[in-house]
């Protein structure tokens, strides 16, 4: 059975589906676990643990016995690794959802727009900085570039903006 392709005047997201352009269904369920268990997290820790570190918490990883989290410092890790043992009682003694949990994993999350250590300036750090910002470029250039491709094969049915979109991806 092959999908129907949806009308011109069908909303973006039908289009960007049928172009293959939508999350496979596995990563968007995990997303929605993971957004919704850190936000369970933060309410139930709202009192523990210090503002700075809850707003840059995420959960990454979730299974009924283990929690995976990613804060933006070595400080905000070591901290919740120091503290575990009093944020897992609390966890899996206010929360269905933490019941059976066991250990909390803590990982750093490599730059973050509010990592403070970003904002101390160095030779090194400068470097490995431009070199991950050209990364972070060429990857969001590749992405663009399937998208306006998708686009200008499904979603599009002016000849002339077909022709423009794809001469602008192969420039």
């Amino acid at each position: 059975m092959s999908k129907k392709q949806p009308n011109r005047l069908a909303q973006l997201i039908d289009h960007q589906a049928f172009a293959g352009s939508a999350l496979p269904q596995t990563l968007a369920d995990n997303m929605r676990l993971y957004i919704e268990t850190t936000n369970e997290v933060k309410e139930l820790l709202v009192d523990c643990l210090p503002e700075e570190i809850l707003n840059t918490c995420w959960v990454v990883g979730f299974t009924s016995e283990q929690l995976i989290l990613s804060v933006g410092s070595m400080t905000a890790a070591n901290h919740i690794r120091y503290l575990q043992s009093s944020y897992l009682q609390v966890l899996t003694e206010q929360s269905i959802t933490f019941r059976q949990l066991k250990q909390i994993r803590v990982v750093v999350a490599s730059k973050s727009a509010d990592n403070y250590s970003s904002k101390q300036s160095s030779t090194s750090s400068a470097v490995l900085s431009k070199t991950q910002k050209a990364n972070e470029n060429q990857a969001l250039s590749q992405n663009i570039k399937r998208t306006i491709s998708q686009a200008a094969e499904h979603v599009t049915t002016d000849e002339k903006l077909k022709k423009a979109l794809l001469r602008l991806i192969n420039s």
